[in-house]
């Protein structure tokens, strides 16, 4: 199974800002696939088809476009993914001590 690219692996590839990405989505011209109904995936194949049409922002101009750094964009994936797993096992935890402690 081949690995998806984020929106920020393909903004770096095509030399865009994470926003110019979005509006190629927007407009039909990349393909984008949504997980978990909010984070945009996107196949190589399909990015790298569409380089040739795509003209790269100046890197003066990137510069200027603030990026979420990546452990962050990490970060808020797996806290919106497992969230449920997180939350059950605090649950759980409390559960488990308040037991233990009330005899």
């Amino acid at each position: 199974m081949e690995k998806l690219w984020t929106t920020t692996e393909v903004a770096r590839y095509l030399g865009l800002s994470e926003a110019d990405v979005e509006r190629l989505v927007q407009q039909g011209t990349l393909t984008g696939y949504k997980l978990g109904g909010k984070f945009l995936r996107f196949r190589p194949d399909q990015v790298k088809g569409v380089k040739p049409s795509v003209t790269p922002r100046p890197p003066e101009m990137l510069a200027a476009v603030p990026r979420i750094p990546a452990w962050q964009t990490r970060l808020r994936e797996f806290l919106y993914f497992y969230d449920f797993y997180i939350l059950s096992f605090t649950l759980l935890a409390g559960v488990i001590i308040y037991l233990v402690w009330s005899g």
